[in-house]
This record gives structure tokens, C-alpha cells and sequence, in this order.
């Protein structure tokens, strides 16, 4: 599957949602990872592909970015932290911090040892203050697990993380494969589901779906 991460850029923010692998995954894989991350989701990052290599086709640097949204903690998704380590801030879900402290595989602590990581609340967060970039909770495949969701006038797009993994996970309210609660998972979905049969929706950005791969929306 796939490995996205997002990047969005309006009038006076530039902002990331999540870092894809690191390119140390290039030369080995297993020892980047460790086994049981290995075994469960080995790392592939194909040259060019490695979320630096992408903002520079943009113009954008490290220093530029405002933000560093982290969807949730798994190692497919903050894999690359140390390559964002110096964007002016790193936010994560406080529900979320406090899970990877715990002694669980999919959180490998060394990976962002020494870096500056700052908590918000678990509630809806108007992060700019206009409305243009809303933090929404999307509980279910991890404790924290954060949706963003990027609106312009009546339009809006949502980056769903690992709410789910493809189109048919929102539109038939499939299960993602690892789930921290059933329960929160489906309401997730449930909620994606309303959003996506939505006219003024023009996407549902999942980290592992190829639907929107390389692709730019305008809003």
C-alpha cells in the first residue's frame, strides 16, 4: 500500500500532515523498523518519494512549514519525523502522546527522541482561527487518532489518516485492519461516510489509498 503524507498551502500557511518513511528505510528496512514493524508493514520508499524530496520539488523548505499535523503515532506515518525536526511546530492529539508512551510496538520512541512534539486538546480545534483548518478527532484505529480537515468557502477536502485505508473503507464503513476501539472506528466512519456524500466534499484523503496520488486540489 501506500505511504501518504499532505501537503496544504494557503495565503499565509504552509503545513504538513504526517512524514511518511524515512529514506533510511532504503537501506535497510528491518533495522530501521525493528522486527515486529518489519514483519507487520516493511518500509518501501521508492527514490523521489521521501516526503523532503517532495517539498523541494515544491520550493518548500523544512523552515518554511508552520505546522507538522501528526494523524496518529505508527511508525508509517512519523516515520520521516527526524527529516520535519525543524518546522516551527510539531503538533500530535494529547490522547495520542499519551498511548505511545506506553511499552506497544507500533510507537518506536527512538524516532522522535529530542524532538520538539507539542499536544492539543482531544476536541475540535480551529488551528488558524478562520476555519480553514480544522483538527477533528477520528478515534478508533488509535487512541488519537486525528483527521484535518481543509476548508475554502463552501468547499473542503478531509485527510482521514488511518481512519480508514481506501474509498470503500468510508463509503461501506469497512474496519481498518488494526483498531485500537471497534466502536470509535465505526462512528469515525459513520462520520467520514456523511462528509463524503457530501456535494461540497471534494475528497476523503486516506494515507493508504492510491485514489489521489500525486494529485493537487484547489480549493
Amino acid at each position: 500500500m501506500p505511504v501518504n503524507a499532505f501537503y496544504i498551502e494557503g495565503h499565509n500557511y504552509k503545513i504538513l500532515v504526517d512524514t511518511g518513511w524515512d529514506p533510511l528505510v532504503r537501506k535497510d528496512a528491518r533495522r530501521y523498523e525493528g522486527f515486529f514493524n518489519y514483519f507487520a508493514s516493511p518500509g518501501v520508499l521508492p527514490k523521489g518519494e521521501a516526503v523532503t524530496e517532495h517539498l523541494a520539488r515544491l520550493n518548500v523548505r523544512i523552515e518554511d512549514l508552520d505546522y507538522v499535523i501528526l494523524t496518529h503515532m505508527d511508525i508509517d506515518h512519523i516515520g520521516g519525523i527526524g527529516l520535519v525536526k525543524n518546522a516551527k511546530k510539531i503538533i500530535v492529539n494529547e490522547k495520542e502522546w499519551e498511548a505511545s508512551k506506553a511499552h506497544n510496538p507500533r510507537y518506536l520512541k527512538r524516532l522522535w527522541k529530542n524532538i520538539s512534539i507539542t499536544t492539543f486538546k482531544d476536541e475540535r480545534i480551529d488551528l488558524l482561527g478562520d476555519g480553514s483548518i480544522e483538527l477533528i478527532p477520528l478515534h478508533g484505529h488509535s487512541r488519537g487518532m486525528t483527521g484535518v480537515k481543509v476548508t475554502h468557502g463552501d468547499k473542503y477536502v478531509i485527510i482521514a489518516g488511518d481512519s480508514g485505508y481506501a474509498r470503500e473503507s468510508w463509503e461501506q464503513e469497512v474496519l481498518p485492519g488494526i483498531t485500537y476501539n471497534k466502536q470509535e472506528a465505526k462512528a469515525s466512519l459513520k462520520q467520514l461516510h456523511t462528509w463524503g456524500t457530501d456535494p461540497n466534499c471534494l475528497g476523503i484523503l486516506m494515507a493508504h489509498d492510491d485514489e489521489y496520488i500525486n494529485q493537487i486540489i484547489s480549493l
